[in-house]
This record gives C-alpha cells, sequence and structure tokens, in this order.
C-alpha cells in the first residue's frame, strides 16, 4: 500500500485563539516539536462576525479589520503559548468567510499536513468547531483532521482504530501509523452487526458466532500487513455486538485510548460525497482525541463538490 502522507513540515490549527482553546494548541506545539514543523494558527472570522463586533462586544471601538483582528490574535497567542513555542516557527494567519473553506484554503497556501482543531467556540470569533464546521471539514479536507478532546500528556502511545476492515480504514491505519509512529498499545475495535430480530435465537447466535470469527480473521491479516509498522506495540483486538459508536466509546473509555483513528468512508458508511453515517456518529460520540482520515480514493470527487456554508 503506497503511503502518500509523509511527516508533515507545517500544521495548522484552526483555532479562535479563547482560553478555551489551550488543549488544541498544546498538542498542536507537542506535534509540531515531534516533527520539527512550522506551526501555523489559523482564525476565521465570519462575514456576519465581523460586521457585528463593533455593535455587540466593541461598540465604543471601530469595526476590526484584517490588521486589529491580526493584533488582537496574535496578543491572545502570545498569552497562550506563554513560553510553550520557544525554538518554534509560529505564523499567524486571519481569515474572513466560510470558516470550512477558509481553514482548507489557508492549510493549501501554507502546505499544512495536518489540520488540528479543538471543541471551544468564543463569543469574539465565534468558531464553533464541534459540530457543522469540523463535519465540514471530514467532508471535504484532503488532509487528515485532529479533533483534541484531552490535555496532551506527550506524543500518542495508546491508540485505537474504529475497524470494519475496508480499504478506507486500512489506508486510514496506515496513515496514523506513518504520523505518529509505532504505539506501546494498538486496539482495533470492530462493532458486531445485529443479525435482525426476526430471526430465531439459535440463529442470531450462529451468524453472530460466525461473524465474530470472521472478523478475527480479518483483524488477523490487518495486523499482519500492519507488523512492519507496530514494532513490539501490544495489540487488542476488541470484537463486541452493538452500534460502532458505542463500541468504540466505550472500549476507548476503559482501555484508556489517548487517539481513535476512523476512516470517513468505509463500508459501513454512505459512500460519495458525504461523511459516513458511522464516522458521523463517532465524531459525535468520541469524547477521546480524534483523528478522521479520508480515503484517498475519494479525492477527485472531493474536488467537485462546494456546499453551501454549514
Amino acid at each position: 500500500m503506497t503511503l502518500p502522507i509523509a511527516t508533515p513540515t507545517s500544521l495548522l490549527l484552526a483555532t479562535d485563539l479563547s482560553a478555551r482553546c489551550d488543549r488544541a494548541l498544546a498538542r498542536a506545539v507537542q506535534l509540531a516539536r515531534q516533527w520539527n514543523a512550522r506551526l501555523v494558527v489559523a482564525t476565521v472570522l465570519p462575514d456576519r462576525v465581523a460586521g457585528e463586533i463593533s455593535s455587540n462586544l466593541l461598540s465604543s471601538a471601530p469595526p476590526l479589520d484584517d490588521l486589529r483582528a491580526r493584533q488582537l490574535a496574535e496578543r491572545r497567542l502570545q498569552r497562550l503559548l506563554d513560553g510553550q513555542a520557544e525554538g518554534l516557527a509560529v505564523d499567524v494567519r486571519i481569515g474572513h468567510g466560510h470558516i470550512g473553506r477558509t481553514v482548507l484554503q489557508l492549510a493549501a497556501e501554507e502546505s499544512c499536513g495536518l489540520i488540528i482543531t479543538g471543541i471551544s467556540s468564543d463569543p469574539l470569533f465565534e468558531l464553533p468547531m464541534l459540530g457543522s464546521t469540523v463535519l465540514w471539514l471530514t467532508r471535504h479536507s484532503l488532509l487528515p483532521v485532529l479533533i483534541v478532546h484531552d490535555r496532551e500528556r506527550g506524543p500518542y502511545r495508546n491508540l485505537a482504530v474504529a475497524c470494519d476492515f475496508s480499504e478506507s480504514v486500512r489506508y486510514a491505519t496506515h496513515q496514523a501509523l506513518t504520523l505518529f509512529g509505532t504505539p506501546l498499545q494498538l486496539s482495533l475495535v470492530h462493532a458486531l452487526e445485529s443479525s435482525g430480530s426476526l430471526l430465531f435465537s439459535g440463529d442470531r447466535e450462529a451468524m453472530q458466532s460466525h461473524a465474530r470469527a470472521d472478523a478475527r480473521e480479518q483483524a488477523q491479516a490487518l495486523l499482519a500487513e500492519l507488523r512492519p509498522l507496530l514494532g513490539q506495540a501490544h495489540v487488542h483486538k476488541v470484537i463486541e455486538p452493538g452500534d460502532p459508536a458505542g463500541v468504540v466509546s466505550e472500549h476507548a473509555q476503559a482501555a484508556g485510548t489517548e487517539l481513535v483513528v476512523v476512516a470517513t468512508h468505509g463500508r459501513g458508511a454512505l459512500f460519495n460525497l458525504l461523511i459516513g453515517s458511522v464516522a458521523r456518529q463517532l465524531v459525535e460520540a468520541l469524547e477521546t482525541d480524534t483523528l478522521l482520515v479520508r480515503d484517498a480514493r475519494s479525492t477527485a470527487a472531493a474536488t467537485e463538490v462546494v456546499d453551501s456554508p454549514p
């Protein structure tokens, strides 16, 4: 399998620069140090926010133009970094308009290999990064998107993959291991689909047993393929009945998982141009850092889509 993503030389942090974005910022700084990469901090002012700031929040001040927005963003960034980014190359970019499109445009202009975002929002910049904007990014970003929930405690070492054994998941797993290196622990988490309520219990049990055996076989094949990237990592095959979001979320919480890898297109989801329904449920349910990876095969289709603002 070809791995088109190498260790990024530039990262883009999409943030509102509020005090509540400290977790995403700390993770972005850690990854920039780990990869010796440049960090681009991007803040997007939706058009309506730029026009309303003076009347709603800064009534005695003139409108927040690009220069003043950049100055404010840089002051906030310096307070947030507070010496964390010593020795790092850090650039600040300010955009206006549709948040998702602007983030992708800035990432392309800066040759970034990963987009990082958090879950906070700010009344001044009003950047609702978890919700419609994140889902928009997962539909359209050709780059991996890292959603940060937890405090940074060093490099990711305990990973879990939401696994349906599709080619999309294999691709996403390779990308995650290429980006973050050999983990101490890797879990392949697979949710067994319901056998159907109209079947007799004996039939359901037989079908579930067959599905479990098939999943174990596919997991073993995937692990054999991944072995050169896994080194001495402890590997767990987690195969449980239930919906994928519930099974993955429960395992992540119980196992102390630091990062969950999700393919945004997979066997259990609608492909085409929308984020798969299973991936959407995972984004909404997980409280663990989540890496969303789009299947490279959807790249051509993605370039043809222009969505309306979320």
